[in-house]
């Protein structure tokens, strides 16, 4: 078997090869696996001819984005997808809707690739899952040890007292953030409050798709007649994508993701991602023989050194050397250059 990265992480035993989470828009013959709906994710679907699969939740998360996701087969939690010799299990990785880690089999040696995951229940996710593996390819998008979270619940209450200070203000509480992920746990949040909500158009297509899944979240679109009546009262709050731009003075801004923690602005670190800690416990859980990082641009270096120095398990970015595992030696996997 042998780990390489081709725009995405390619697994090949023999013939049979997939990739997962490709990142570029032209075909290399090999079976895609995507892990959930976020545009650096899911570029896979824009290669019709190529055979794909993903849960059914990402694929209605992508259509939204105008994409059709051709020759593409949902797949749910626990089936196994055969690819000639590998067999390919999908695990729940805790993110977003939809979202998936794979586990992949060979006759050589199991990986665990977890795409984006989150270690810790939310108010709209279970946390994912860990599985024994001899490789496991972990994200890094908050692999520094700078990056550790307070508890959900602790930045749940501190964003619904700044929101009633702002308000009190006569101003409107604005939380800039991912729309798919982020978003619905802030409606979610905010619902248990008591406090309206009202959502830009982009964080209205991606709840409405949690809705169609079976989430209870009450919001109002910002076109909606309710929500202009709502935005005369007052006593609401605003949520809009990261890239929202405030026209109106009125609005008062935080940054809701874990990149708040690094940011001199007003932010709250809510995420929808492992934080450090989270990382670690996952590897020891896991178990792998080693661990190859990606995903977390300078993170990768810092997350694969930590791990070697204090858990012991060889450890380096997946784009740094192909990787392999001979059957005959599976406790001992060979680096290949």
């Amino acid at each position: 078997m042998r780990v390489t990265w081709n725009s995405g992480v390619q697994i090949q035993h023999k013939e049979d090869g997939v990739i997962l989470d490709y990142k570029r828009s032209s075909p290399s013959g090999s079976t895609f696996f995507i892990s959930h709906g976020h545009f650096d994710h899911s570029a896979a679907f824009r290669i019709r001819e190529a055979r794909k699969y993903s849960s059914k939740e990402t694929m209605d998360i992508v259509s939204s984005f105008g994409l059709h996701p051709e020759n593409s087969s949902p797949v749910t939690v626990g089936e196994r997808i055969t690819i000639g010799d590998i067999e390919v299990i999908p695990h729940n990785s805790g993110h977003v809707l939809g979202s998936l880690e794979y586990e992949v089999r060979t006759p050589e040696g199991t990986v665990l690739f977890t795409g984006d995951f989150n270690t810790e229940a939310t108010k709209t996710m279970r946390p994912a899952e860990p599985i024994q593996c001899d490789i496991l390819i972990l994200e890094a998008t908050f692999g520094s040890p700078s990056f550790v979270f307070p508890r959900i619940e602790e930045v749940g209450e501190e964003m619904i007292r700044w929101a009633r200070r702002v308000m009190r203000r006569g101003r409107i509480p604005t939380f800039q953030t991912d729309p798919l992920g982020n978003a619905q746990e802030i409606i979610s949040l905010f619902n248990d409050s008591g406090i309206r909500v009202v959502t830009h158009w982009r964080v209205t297509l991606m709840s409405r798709i949690y809705e169609s899944y079976g989430y209870d979240l009450e919001y109002f679109d910002e076109g909606s007649s309710e929500a202009e009546e709502i935005m005369r009262e007052g006593e609401f709050i605003y949520v809009a994508p990261k890239n929202f731009t405030a026209s109106d003075p009125g609005f008062e801004v935080a940054l809701v993701s874990g990149w708040a923690l690094l940011m001199g602005r007003t932010g709250f670190p809510l995420s929808d991602h492992a934080d450090f800690p989270g990382l670690i416990r996952f590897v020891e859980e896991c178990e792998p023989g080693v661990v190859l990082t990606c995903h977390g641009g300078r993170y990768d270096e810092t997350l694969a050194s930590y791990i070697e120095r204090k858990l012991h398990i060889r450890s380096y970015p997946v784009k740094l050397i192909p990787t392999g595992i001979r059957k005959a030696d599976r406790e001992h996997l060979q680096t290949r250059f």
